[in-house]
């Protein structure tokens, strides 16, 4: 079960249009930095400390591989946990700016292809 504390910690770090946008992005494949500055527009000193906030709230964590830190969404500790990343993944998928987004993601490098909209399960 969810403590109000950590509910609280995690409504937070949801509380900011850039953090939201990368939730959304990271819903789908797991990227790097680098990557998230290109689709979401913003340098990588603001990128890396939304990152963090995230990543200290256990929204996301994070592997390295060389020099690179690649970034996905944490496996949700709950299922209260799951709906709100469900809530951000699913039910702000419509959002104007997470399609575009999507569309820069299409369009990068490791983005080709097809990306659909996939709910967080707590396996």
């Amino acid at each position: 079960m969810m403590r109000i504390k950590k509910a609280r910690q995690i409504l937070k770090s949801l509380a900011d249009d850039t953090r939201l946008r990368i939730i959304n992005l990271l819903g789908k494949q797991e990227l790097n930095v680098t990557e998230l500055c290109e689709i979401v527009g913003v340098n990588q000193s603001n990128l890396s400390k939304h990152l963090a906030r995230l990543r200290l709230t256990g929204v996301v964590t994070d592997r390295r591989e060389g020099l690179n830190v690649y970034y996905h969404l944490r496996k949700p500790e709950n299922r209260a946990h799951k709906e709100l990343v469900n809530a951000i993944t699913i039910g702000l998928s419509e959002l104007e700016v997470f399609k575009k987004d999507l569309e820069k993601l299409n369009k990068s490098k490791k983005g080709k292809g097809i990306v659909k909209t996939v709910e967080v399960r707590n396996e």
